[in-house]
């Protein structure tokens, strides 16, 4: 075991409470800012914008055949507000529970409604807790690092002379290890795949709605599909992510190798042949070529092994039960929950509260890998499906 943490990483809110910080008025102290890493000149958990859709939070996922689990958390300064999400997609059918709360006073406090995250080492341990809660889904897993964080690209986007995304992200392999139960049944959680992200930023889907309006053209946003996909084999992991417009081509790449040995591979493209149910967006297996920054090719085969989660269940994508953002006030202490099938390919899957042609789907698959000289492991597969896409033929 390591030494304990320093109060940024576990226990701030005791911190707080036991130092008698002052309060002044609408700029607080937090034990926070005792340490050194100020960006701004106000308190710690105030931010340098005042942007309402400035966020900063997490994302877990953890599977196996017929599993797949996740848990995610954000904090909004701008808007007064934290949210997040954690359930399952087992038999079937996807239960999720949303929380939101107040995030002032408790700030430094990683919890929301039944979410729990501590952070036990950076960047190597986390220990994520769904307590109890009205979907019967509730789990206790430690998260360890697999390899080292992927530090990706910036996502950056304007219209109409506006920032609308500036994102940074970084992604990490693990490995879960803990408990989880479903109604009741208790199943161990020993050593699933796992990955985690970590961004913050500017994001036009979270927080209040703010539409972008003018008198010049806008050609919007021509991306048609995501393909977000960290790997993890016998002898290497990995990471690629891309977007193309909807005749295919590319907008954008990022990705890398890293063999057990330390050695590293930037990627510089990628080609994929994926396939789906006829008549659907639903995939079911296919492969990739990622091409290497000395042009050698690295080929991968893939079964998915799951039935995929619709992160409007997260409350993406105007998930939420009042149709709004994730970011957004729900009140000082909000709850909220919905279970829905998502083992009907030819159904757009999605929250009953969501019409269905408000539905993005569902699109975050794990699945199994075949990858060079043999070696296997898994994968979780983000494929989103914005537009028509016409080398896949989809509507």
């Amino acid at each position: 075991m390591s030494d304990p943490l320093p109060a940024p990483f576990a226990g701030t809110e005791a911190a707080t409470a036991a130092t008698g910080l002052p309060d002044e008025g609408e700029l607080r102290l937090t034990a926070l800012d005792e340490f050194p890493w100020h960006q701004a000149m106000t308190p710690f958990p105030l931010p340098a914008t005042s942007d309402t859709r400035f966020n900063d939070g997490y994302y877990f996922g953890f599977f196996t055949e017929n599993r797949f689990a996740y848990f995610g958390m954000r904090l909004y300064p701008n808007t007064n507000v934290m949210d997040g999400y954690g359930g399952m997609v087992v038999d079937g059918e996807q239960r999720t529970v949303r929380a939101s709360r107040a995030l002032r006073p408790n700030v430094d406090e990683l919890q929301v409604g039944p979410m729990r995250l501590t952070v036990l080492e950076p960047m190597v341990r986390q220990r994520i807790e769904l307590l109890d809660n009205p979907t019967g889904v509730t789990f206790d897993v430690v998260f360890e690092a697999r390899a080292p964080v992927v530090f990706e690209s910036p996502d950056i986007h304007y219209r109409r002379g506006r920032l609308l995304n500036h994102v940074l992200r970084y992604t990490q392999l693990c490995r879960a290890t803990g408990t989880i139960t479903v109604d009741g049944r208790e199943e161990r959680v020993d050593r699933w795949y796992a990955d985690r992200d970590h961004s913050w930023g500017i994001r036009q889907s979270m927080g209040p709605k703010i539409r972008m309006k003018g008198v010049e053209p806008s050609v919007g946003d021509p991306r048609a599909i995501r393909i977000w996909m960290p790997i993890e084999l016998d002898d290497h992991t990995g990471f690629f992510s891309l977007h193309d417009d909807g005749q295919g081509n590319r907008l954008d790449f990022d990705g890398m190798l890293r063999r057990d040995d330390g050695t590293m591979l930037e990627l510089v493209d990628a080609r994929h042949d994926f396939r789906y149910v006829p008549g659907t967006r639903r995939l079911t297996d296919g492969g990739f070529t990622l091409v290497d920054e000395h042009g050698g090719e690295h080929e991968y085969r893939f079964d998915v092994v799951c039935d995929p989660s619709s992160p409007q269940g997260y409350g993406y994508v105007s998930g939420w039960a009042d149709g709004d953002q994730p970011g957004c006030w729900r009140g000082v202490d909000h709850l909220e929950h919905d279970r829905f099938r998502v083992d009907d390919p030819h159904t757009v899957a999605g929250p009953p509260h969501v019409a269905p042609e408000r539905r993005l789907g569902a699109c975050e698959y794990p699945v199994r890998l075949v990858g060079p000289g043999g070696a296997e492991g898994m994968a979780q597969i983000e494929h989103m499906v914005y537009r028509p896409y016409a080398p896949y033929g989809l509507k």
